[in-house]
């Protein structure tokens, strides 16, 4: 599989890094000389890492990382600078996560290639977009403790309706949590959970409309994700649970293994499943278990 790695630097430095990544067959760079190039490139290629220089023609290496949390949060980057971190403005720049390879290191040039395949195996390190009021959500969602109520059958039931409605081959409805997507019910494969940086429901969740993704292999967020490929999810559509108080605590979604489109009238039917699996945690948590919600 081609790694392709987007370096970032000036006219006169970019040659510099690419070489330092030529030698190492698994990785592909793509050089660019300006924020607005790498932005442009972050949007429309599936890359694994970004290699970038603090000082650009117009902006901050910042300014890049900053765009890709935005586009591709799970894929890596790499501040490669012979600027010292105390002279880096990090102010405008909540959470963002970077590598820092000070580049006037005598082996600076050798340890690069090395560092770039490091990140790109292990590390999620600019993680996952959230919420700006995501404690507020936490508090929302576990306000329903659904441990506590008795559901299962009654959305084991309703993701039953979703796969036959929309023919699809597995269908969920899942909370998110903090750090992971548990999945209440699952038609069409046996889900428990996904860690939150491997969903695309984290994508999802800050849309008011529901998500499509048609193909994920033209998607530059989730093409190099390898949990989603091992789980054959190949399209995507998703719908909020949105709460009385208008916290998004999960999705209800829709998954095939082939690309595939959804009509409009199929999203709003996703939309009315997703109003449905709300209002049975509302009608659980208002009455308990006295009553047998059917669908």
């Amino acid at each position: 599989m081609v790694r392709k790695v987007l370096c970032v630097d000036t006219d006169e430095r970019v040659t510099d890094v690419v070489s330092a990544l030529d030698d190492d067959e698994q990785l592909t760079p793509i050089s660019v000389t300006s924020v607005d190039s790498a932005v442009d490139v972050i949007a429309q290629e599936p890359v694994v890492c970004v290699v970038t220089a603090y000082d650009l023609p117009d902006g901050t290496g910042l300014d890049v990382v900053d765009a890709l949390k935005t586009e591709s949060p799970q894929t890596p980057s790499i501040l490669f600078t012979d600027v010292s971190p105390a002279e880096i403005d990090t102010a405008g720049f909540d959470e963002v996560v970077v590598e820092y390879l000070n580049r006037d290191l005598p082996d600076a040039h050798d340890r690069l290639g090395f560092i770039v395949n490091d990140v790109i195996e292990h590390s999620a390190q600019v993680g996952f977009l959230a919420p700006e009021d995501e404690s507020e959500r936490l508090e929302t969602l576990a306000a329903y403790d659904v441990e506590e109520l008795p559901i299962e059958d009654s959305f084991d039931r309703l993701t039953d309706l979703i796969a036959g409605h929309l023919d699809v081959a597995v269908s969920f409805i899942g909370l998110i949590e903090k750090d992971e997507e548990n999945f209440l019910a699952c038609t069409g494969a046996d889900w428990d959970s996904l860690t939150r940086e491997d969903t695309i429901c984290t994508h999802s969740m800050l849309q008011e409309d529901v998500m499509v993704v048609e193909d994920i292999d033209t998607d530059s967020r989730f093409s190099e994700n390898e949990q989603l490929k091992n789980l054959g999810i190949v399209s995507y559509a998703g719908a909020n649970m949105t709460a009385p108080d208008g916290q998004v605590i999960g999705q209800v979604c829709a998954l095939d293994h082939e690309p595939r489109e959804y009509s409009t009238a199929e999203r709003e039917t996703l939309e009315q499943y997703a109003e449905t699996a709300m209002e049975i945690l509302e009608l659980r948590r208002a009455v308990g278990s006295d009553v047998e919600v059917s669908i």
